[in-house]
């Protein structure tokens, strides 16, 4: 990478910043005059002349025509000139674009946005940082960040506004450097202890402090996908804002090459024409993407967490400049990456540099992974292989082990509808009937989304949040057909045991149920079946646990199936002949009407199953 000249070290570049802007919004202060921090500021721990602060709104683009303005400063709320600031901003999805392009949740034309968990990424939160503390230095260029901690997310979690309170105070003025030293944060509302924090420095002039030595790529190659594809593919999340990845990427042992485009900052917003930026967020953001690219190759998925150091060395580079990136793995450590990252300013020179930035590791299923990615391309659950199952009918099965290190709450807002989401959120209070409650509407999702798919003949698959479950006057599971993909959709039986749930979809009536086999006390047995059945279990070979399970099983399946319910005595439903391949002939005592149950055993576990195809392609037993 290139070396800064002396030059560099004592720049005549000021960032933009240095046109003090936002000393025009801050007249609406009483104080018609800001102090400012100038070589003959006082020494650390001193006060400037203070001024009551009056509330104002700052960054109004209705009132302030096409004037460039700081995006994320809104209302001041308290201001202590050059010495402390508290600055409320309100994000809303209407006005703050830019949140779009940044949620968890893939889900377009299927769910509302505030419902896709919006998130700020760390490196926004760096500039509405800087924005805040560059009131405290007015006339000073912004030159870097220090220490910088994110220990949240700042989140829209199913609303449309979330309110920010930013902190700036003077933590330290070095004289002889002539440089500030500003501690800032942001608190978002109703939480105690702030989501990112960090020291924001200006000075006069930039500095080079930061001495980094990138070595050469070690067995480099060219990464196979384009950024076109990498985008389109979903392989990372991000939408047109954050999309500044171009070029050719080049991954080594330790490190990485490659390009960042620099976007227009007006696409951030609706109605802020000319948006001041003090570094380039977006882009900044592409960095990560950048090390998780690295990262992904080994199977492991990143989210950044803090930097040691950040430093500026000249002004953003126009939009659309391609910027030469190269980022160097520093250590790599239990669940911590570090990485050291220098950016060029697409002219030859080094725009900025970065010390220590940090991310988080965790792995994730690459059947997890994909369904993140693609709702619409995989499933998350294991197709089931069953005996004589018709062709056309859809079993899936799915664990507790298959979501494994997935937040429930965020698999939640994948697969569930709105009106899912509010049972699921009132059973929070039972977090493992939560969870077996979710797998069940995962697996029966996956069964009727799949179903659907062959129905229709085409690869891709309804979202699963475009589908509603909900309870029928028997209690059994069906589908709400609300949009006219879904005029025919498949009957649908579901069942949970333990860490794990199954479901079978198909075109008319099914059973399905699933138990573990295990020892049941004699009361159990005498609850469940009559004498007769007593008698053909015991004259039945082989496991007699594995034998009474299959039993229970075929009976819970028969009142799912015929839709009659159990009525308050399991003994409603008689085995009247059960073959050693696992058939099961059930008659309903009142009804008499009557079904063919298969029982597989799978595991510790036993599988019961039965349907009109199934009912019609079996034979009774003799």
């Amino acid at each position: 990478m290139k070396e800064l000249s002396s030059h560099a070290m004592e720049s005549d570049f000021l960032p933009l910043i240095g046109r003090v802007y936002e000393v025009e919004s801050l007249r609406m202060l009483e104080n018609p005059e800001p102090s400012r921090v100038d070589s003959a500021a006082p020494e650390s721990g001193s006060t400037f002349d203070q001024a009551p602060a009056e509330q104002a709104w700052v960054g109004q683009t209705a009132e302030r025509g096409d004037e460039p303005v700081l995006p994320f400063i809104g209302r001041i709320l308290e201001h202590v000139p050059g010495q402390a600031i508290v600055v409320e901003r309100e994000l809303t999805l209407d006005e703050d674009l830019h949140l779009a392009d940044h949620a968890f949740v893939h889900a377009p034309g299927v769910k509302p946005l505030f419902a896709c968990l919006p998130v700020v990424p760390m490196t926004l939160s760096l500039e509405i940082l800087a924005e805040t503390a560059a009131c405290l230095a007015p006339g000073y260029g912004l030159i870097g960040f220090e220490n910088v901690k994110a220990t949240r997310w700042i989140e829209l979690v199913d609303t449309d506004r979330l309110r920010l309170r930013i902190t700036g105070r003077l933590d330290q003025w070095d004289g002889e450097r002539n440089t500030a030293h500003i501690a800032a944060a942001i608190h978002v509302e109703n939480q105690a202890t702030p989501a990112i924090q960090a020291h924001v420095l200006f000075a006069p002039h930039y500095r080079l402090d930061l001495e980094l030595k990138f070595t050469e790529l070690t067995n480099p190659y060219r990464y196979p996908r384009s950024a076109e594809e990498i985008y389109r593919e979903r392989h990372l999340f991000h939408g047109p804002v954050y999309q500044c990845l171009v070029g050719e990427i080049v991954l080594g042992n330790r490190g990485a090459a490659g390009e960042l485009v620099v976007q227009a900052p007006e696409i951030m917003f609706r109605t802020i024409r000319k948006p001041q930026f003090l570094i380039e967020p977006a882009l900044l953001d592409a960095v990560g993407q950048l090390i998780g690219i690295w990262a992904m190759e080994r199977e492991r998925y990143v989210f950044p967490i803090s930097v040691g150091k950040l430093e500026l060395y000249r002004p953003t580079p126009a939009p659309g400049t391609r910027c030469p990136t190269r980022i160097e793995i520093t250590r790599d450590e239990g669940k911590l990456l570090f990485v050291d990252v220098e950016i060029q300013d697409g002219a030859g020179a080094v725009w900025m540099r970065i010390r220590d930035w940090t991310d988080w590791k965790f792995r994730w299923e690459k059947r997890l992974l994909n369904f993140r990615r693609l709702p619409t391309r995989h499933l998350l659950s294991h197709a089931l292989e069953l005996p004589a199952l018709s062709p056309a009918a859809s079993c899936r099965m799915i664990s507790s082990e298959d979501i494994a290190g997935f937040d429930s709450s965020l698999l939640a807002r994948f697969c569930l509808h709105l009106d899912e989401m509010e049972t699921f959120s009132d059973m929070r209070s039972h977090i493992p009937g939560q969870q077996h409650w979710l797998l069940g509407r995962i697996a029966a999702k996956d069964a009727a989304r799949e179903w659907l798919a062959r129905q229709a003949g085409t690869e891709e698959m309804l979202h699963p949040a475009a589908l509603i479950i909900r309870n029928g006057e028997q209690g059994q599971p069906e589908f709400v057909a609300r949009t006219p993909e879904l005029k025919r959709v498949p009957r649908l039986s579901i069942s949970h045991s333990e860490h794990r749930a199954i479901a079978l979809a198909h075109a008319g009536p099914v059973g399905v149920d699933i138990e573990p086999v295990r020892p049941r006390p004699p009361s159990f047995v005498e609850t469940m079946a009559g004498e007769a059945e007593r008698s053909l279990l015991r004259d039945l070979d082989g496991d007699a646990d594995e034998w009474i399970t299959r039993l229970w099983c075929a009976k819970e399946v028969a009142a799912k199936l015929l839709g009659l319910g159990m009525n308050g005595s399991p003994k409603v439903y008689e085995a009247q002949a059960m073959g050693e391949d696992g058939l099961v002939h059930i008659v309903h005592r009142d009804s008499g009407r009557a079904t063919m149950v298969r029982t597989v055993r799978r595991e510790e576990f036993v599988i019961a199953y039965a349907g009109a195809a199934i009912a019609e392609t079996e034979a009774g037993l003799a």
